[in-house]
């Protein structure tokens, strides 16, 4: 098995955490900032923003559609 990442997910239903492969994970991140209404991705050890996944990223925490609306 290769390389996992744990993703941590706050959205509209809460937060939500799954194990992925980094294939996943990479494209997680690629979806998140294509995504029209926005989205940020943060290696969760030093919190800050990324926009790749680099060798020392083990978990990503994605703030999923952070402007809303009301």
């Amino acid at each position: 098995m290769g390389r996992m990442i744990k993703v941590h997910v706050l959205g509209r239903n809460g937060l939500e955490t799954n194990e992925v492969t980094l294939k996943e994970a990479e494209a997680i991140l690629e979806e998140t900032y294509a995504d029209s209404l926005g989205g940020l991705v943060f290696d969760r050890k030093t919190g800050k923003v990324i926009w790749k996944i680099g060798p020392d990223v083990e978990e990503l925490f994605i703030v999923d559609h952070p402007i809303g609306g009301g």
